[in-house]
């Protein structure tokens, strides 16, 4: 039904330009308030991407291997995702673009299982390491970068 696939469509993609908003109107990084450097999108709970607010294009572009390897990073943890959960990673080789692109992943549930995820990306001005603003151009390796992170779970069943 194309009536209903536009309806959908229209209010996922909303639901993502609203998180934009509020990341936007509660954020205190010049990088997110005023430059607007982040995404926000919507992924089905297979991790396909279903709706994304027209932000950054390029930190959409690896974001749905971000929330696949939270996944499965933490299934190899055995330390599965539950409802309240919010996992933080940056790091490549789980989807991340570069070190000061920070994602945030939240499941949401209906009725107990995992409909969708959330996720946004967000440039910060300095991710640590030996200079300021992050990736010193000296660097030979990614620990000299800044802190890479794998998967952390910032928020745990709702509770820092």
């Amino acid at each position: 039904d194309t009536i209903l696939l536009s309806l959908f469509s229209h209010r996922f993609m909303s639901v993502a330009e609203q998180m934009g908003r509020v990341l936007q109107k509660t954020s205190v990084s010049t990088n997110i308030k005023e430059r607007l450097d982040f995404s926000c999108a919507l992924f089905s709970s297979d991790c396909g991407l279903v709706a994304n607010a027209p932000h950054i294009p390029v930190h959409l572009g690896a974001m749905h291997e971000a929330v696949q390897r939270q996944i499965e990073i933490l299934n190899e943890r055995e330390d599965p995702i539950q409802e309240g959960d919010v996992m933080l990673t940056n790091h490549p080789s789980a989807g991340g673009s570069h070190l000061p692109d920070i994602t945030l992943i939240t499941p949401v549930y209906h009725e107990g299982k995992i409909v969708f995820f959330v996720a946004n990306r967000g440039h910060h001005a300095d991710i640590g390491g030996p200079t300021p603003g992050s990736m010193p151009p000296l660097s030979k390796k990614l620990s000299e970068e800044g802190a890479a992170i794998l998967s952390l779970k910032l928020v745990r069943k709702g509770s820092f």
